[in-house]
């Protein structure tokens, strides 16, 4: 028997929906009773994820392609959604992480991008959809990150700085929103098996003159539950928090690494 997290019927945006973390996240939500809006730059695989989605359960799932470095991408889908259901619930900013490479490495171009991705545009998407929720009493913002905000490494500098940026944006607002009804918190990915996972281990593999097997079992037994995640486990958490069950949590950054990260606080 599933679990019914009484978000039947909401609403909810998903940026970065059309694989991946997002697409499992979108899944999740769906078969709570979610309506979606689905956001990723193309278009075909967007239609993709909307035609599995719908196949899947009685929901209805608008899409809209784009970059989240836009600047008005935020505010277009925002609009699309207030238009078909007068209400935006949850939001999920979910997006692609930087290169990876050293400090020495990186130009000011690529610290402007890393940060437009991956700080930036949940700072807009946020500031956007913030006045719905207020007027509403009820939201939830989850913002998917990495472990990174909690043990960088040399060789993801980029993805480091923006994700720890996003965990104190969302502390730093939270109490801001809690008045309202408004929960915001930080999901933090370790290894998750998708297609980013994927490229960034064939680099390593490169880097250090390896076999793609050789670094994904190195990699895996560095974590205690001895594997990476599949995406609907990660899933499973984003939904309970973006759910009534999770009204009394806000401000939190959450490791969901199998045990991976080995900082006590």
């Amino acid at each position: 028997m599933s679990v019914n997290y009484e978000i039947d019927n909401r609403v909810a945006i998903i940026t970065g929906a059309s694989s991946g973390i997002g697409f499992a996240a979108a899944k999740g939500l769906a078969l709570q009773g979610v309506n979606l809006v689905l956001v990723s730059r193309t278009e075909e695989k967007l239609k993709y994820a909307q035609a599995e989605i719908k196949a899947l359960a009685n929901v209805e799932v608008e899409i809209f392609s784009g970059d989240v470095i836009d600047k008005s991408l935020s505010q277009k889908v925002i609009d699309l959604a207030v238009s078909k259901w007068g209400k935006v619930d949850i939001l999920v900013n979910n997006a692609g992480g930087p290169p990876m490479g050293s400090f020495l490495e990186h130009d000011d171009d690529a610290w402007d991008e890393a940060l437009d991705q991956n700080l930036k545009s949940t700072i807009r998407f946020t500031r956007a959809v913030a006045p719905l929720m207020i007027a509403n009493s009820w939201g939830r913002i989850i913002n998917i990150t990495s472990t990174l905000a909690k043990e960088p490494t040399p060789l993801m500098v980029l993805s480091a700085t923006a994700r720890a940026g996003v965990s104190a944006f969302s502390k730093s607002i939270s109490s801001e929103l809690a008045e309202y009804g408004v929960t915001i918190n930080t999901l933090c990915p370790g290894g998750v098996l998708t297609e980013r996972l994927h490229s960034l281990l064939m680099t390593a593999a490169e880097k250090q003159e390896k076999s793609y097997q050789e670094v994904l079992e190195s990699s895996q037994a560095t974590i205690p539950l001895g594997r990476f995640a599949e995406p609907e486990e990660f899933a499973d958490m984003l939904v309970f928090m973006a759910s009534e069950r999770a009204r009394y949590i806000t401000g939190t950054t959450v490791m969901v690494d199998g045990g991976l990260t080995k900082g006590v606080f």
